[in-house]
């Protein structure tokens, strides 16, 4: 499957820009509210009662409230945002769209005196549309880097990287190589004691610097990288230092790199010197 034509055509198909997406990704999103709504329902009285416990009004107020979704999803620009880019900030704003339409249809309903239609569907309806809304865009993002994957291919040996710094420059590192061209991120190691053992970007923070030399942290590891483009330079060259005193290969982001803006960032780290 390595060698398909598949992967390059799914890579070219999920990335390409097309006027008519913002119109596809509102159809999408509406069926997805639709389906929620009828989900809501399933869970709320099971498959027997499904039909028999929804008034003859429920499919009219269904395209309503799908409506008023749709609308605050537009009023928070989730149609602009491609999907293959989802992150933390498309999720935000899912969320706050869902509550507010979720509050506004639920007092909509309630002012109509639509008694029929279950207030515990008027309280799960929004959860279930971020779950829905957010996960079919996280798996489209993860079916879109695969296929980007493995349409161009891992290049050269696999690499296992330690990195040095949980900050921010650290977290964009991870996001931008891991899984990528043979990229491996084991472990990240930060001084700051509020950050141990919390998973930024997918990875745990499993110690301090000065715990790079431990046998356990520095086993399969093949590279070192000292993401501390904002420390200063006696930190940074303490980190370098250590590093190299790994017997590893050692790379470095230096300071003027904003990690976010590179599309590859592995091949613009200078090696530490």
């Amino acid at each position: 499957m390595n060698d398909s034509k598949i992967w390059p055509w799914l890579d070219q198909a999920m990335s390409r820009l097309h006027r008519n997406n913002r119109r596809w990704a509102m159809l999408a999103d509406a069926a997805i509210v639709l389906a929620c709504w009828y989900l809501t329902y399933l869970f709320r009285l099971g498959l027997e009662r499904w039909q028999p416990g929804r008034a003859w009004y429920d499919d009219w107020v269904a395209l309503g409230v799908t409506a008023t979704y749709l609308a605050f999803l537009t009023m928070m620009g989730l149609p602009r945002g491609p999907w293959r880019f989802f992150g933390f900030d498309d999720a935000k704003r899912i969320a706050a769209a869902c509550a507010m339409a979720g509050t506004l249809s639920a007092a909509a309903i309630l002012m109509l005196q639509l008694s029929a239609v279950a207030r515990a569907v008027l309280l799960l309806h929004p959860l279930f549309c971020m779950l829905g809304l957010a996960l079919a865009r996280m798996a489209w993002r993860m079916v879109a880097e695969h296929a980007r994957e493995r349409a161009q291919g891992r290049t050269g040996e696999p690499k296992h990287a330690i990195v040095l710094g949980a900050g921010e420059a650290g977290r964009g590192l991870i996001e931008a190589i891991q899984g990528r061209d043979g990229w491996t991120v084991l472990a990240l190691l930060d001084d700051d004691p509020a950050l141990q053992r919390l998973r930024i970007a997918g990875i745990t923070v499993q110690g301090s610097v000065a715990d790079l030399t431990l046998p356990h942290i520095l086993a399969g590891a093949t590279h070192v990288i000292v993401a501390m483009p904002d420390a200063n330079d006696d930190d940074r060259a303490r980190a370098i230092m250590l590093a190299k005193s790994t017997g590893l290969t050692v790379m470095s982001v230096p300071k003027q790199l904003e990690i976010q803006s590179v599309e590859n960032p592995v091949t613009r780290l200078g090696s530490a010197s």
